[in-house]
């Protein structure tokens, strides 16, 4: 019985953290696409620089959430990566089809696969990191 318990606490605790660095993740996304929009107040961007941007801000967020994930976690790096990615990407596809439609107009397949292996790395890293508490 005992056991049990602990095997759920674990389990809750890396849901939780995983949510936590996805929403680390998602922060750092909205920090980079607050640059890279100021960036683009100072010269005149083309769509295809905007594309690059943006692809280049959810892999920056895919990172930092998968590197935090694996900070914490200190164990299964490239798994608690690609979970926190996952959870990344679906925030992130859920809010541009609520607010801007553009989920239709992004290539979906090659984003999942640019957020999951940039949080798998991410995560690789964090767990090979030297060890701080986050």
């Amino acid at each position: 019985m005992k056991n049990n318990r602990l095997f759920a606490g674990r389990k809750l605790s890396v849901l939780s953290s995983t949510v936590l660095s996805a929403c680390v993740g998602c922060g750092a996304i909205f920090v980079a696409v607050l640059a890279f929009a100021y960036v683009i107040t100072k010269i005149d961007a083309t769509d295809l620089m905007l594309s690059v941007m943006s692809t280049a801000a959810l892999g920056i967020g895919a990172y930092a959430g998968g590197y935090v994930c694996g900070k914490r976690q200190r164990r299964n790096g490239l798994l608690s990566g690609v979970l926190c990615g996952v959870f990344i990407f679906l925030i992130i596809v859920i809010l541009s089809a609520l607010f801007s439609k553009a989920a239709e107009s992004f290539s979906v397949p090659a984003k999942l696969v640019l957020t999951l292996v940039c949080a798998g790395v991410g995560g690789v890293v964090g767990v090979n990191s030297k060890s701080s508490r986050f």
